[in-house]
């Protein structure tokens, strides 16, 4: 449940925890090592084929996507399979680090798009380009923000700082609320094969990267790379774009908690509680997503049978 900042942003530790009767949500921090899911997980937030080379920073990036997507990381109660780290780090015949074929132009090109992606110093500057990124086939999920990921994992990623407030998030945390897709937790958003830009516009109202200049009334009439193009002071722009992200941030949460509705973290709860009965107490149904930090999708839970 922390991190240090190296290169990128590097899951660095995690606590202990014992007794746990159900799995525990954790400050969305994931671990490649040991990770079950449901397999639109894995289809909807796929492996950065752009970052080779990339160790310190491709796990913290990808736990921002599966949270930003609507995934929640848990820890899981039991332990159910071992991974034996340095014993497979060292045996030449497992081990395959090292063995691919990447130049410092590719690390430093992988470096550009993490930064970018998460805000963190070192990213791309120009405010349309870094946008374009974050909404493309490897960026971000349009279901939370980038802003509440923040606030809920506690890290501050623009000022490459391990907490916002002096707080660690390794305890109780609270579940933020999203609105799942309207066509549902099982679609796969489409991106073009080739510029990897998003096919799925214009945005609907319950998407983060909903704007209504460009995707409510008139749709089409404007387009969406024009916007802020045209020539103004820097300063200007950049206070009215915070100031437009946040009352747009504002509404998306407010419709967020109106549609999720206030019982919905209790009934969460619940679902998991009854699918452990179900299961013997023990939560072996194994259609649970886990990480080494764990993890499951809200909807996952509610569709197991």
């Amino acid at each position: 449940c922390m991190v240090m900042f190296t290169s990128q942003v590097r899951t660095h530790a995690t606590k202990c925890a014992r007794n746990l009767s159900k799995p525990k949500l954790t400050n969305a921090i994931w671990g490649a090592g040991l990770s079950f899911s449901k397999c639109h997980a894995e289809l909807k937030v796929p492996v950065d084929p752009h970052t080779p080379g990339i160790f310190d920073g491709e796990e913290f990036n990808r736990a921002a996507r599966f949270w930003t997507y609507g995934y929640d990381i848990y820890t899981p109660n039991r332990v159910w399979i071992l991974h034996d780290y340095p014993g497979s780090q060292h045996n030449p015949k497992t081990s395959g680090w090292g063995h691919g074929s990447f130049s410092n132009a590719d690390l430093k090109n992988a470096f550009y798009r993490l930064n970018t992606i998460l805000d963190v110093p070192g990213g791309e500057k120009n405010y349309e380009k870094g946008l374009a990124l974050k909404r493309s086939k490897y960026g971000l999920g349009d279901r939370r923000s980038l802003d509440q990921l923040i606030q809920f994992s506690g890290i501050d990623l623009r000022h490459k700082k391990v907490t916002i407030d002096g707080k660690n998030r390794c305890g109780n945390l609270q579940w933020v609320p999203f609105t799942e897709n309207p066509k549902g937790v099982n679609y796969i958003p489409k991106f073009d094969d080739i510029t990897e830009e998003p096919l799925d516009l214009p945005y609907e109202k319950t998407s983060v990267w909903y704007d209504p200049r460009v995707d409510g009334v008139g749709a089409g009439m404007v387009a969406r790379r024009t916007i802020g193009s045209e020539e103004e002071d820097p300063a200007e722009s950049e206070g009215e774009r915070a100031a437009a992200a946040k009352a747009a941030h504002e509404e998306h949460r407010a419709e967020a908690e109106k549609l999720a509705g206030s019982s919905l973290h209790e009934e969460h709860a619940a679902l998991a509680a009854a699918l452990l009965e179900a299961e013997g107490g023990d939560g072996s149904g194994g259609r649970v997503l886990y990480s080494r930090e764990g993890g499951f999708n809200r909807d996952a839970i509610s569709n197991v049978a």
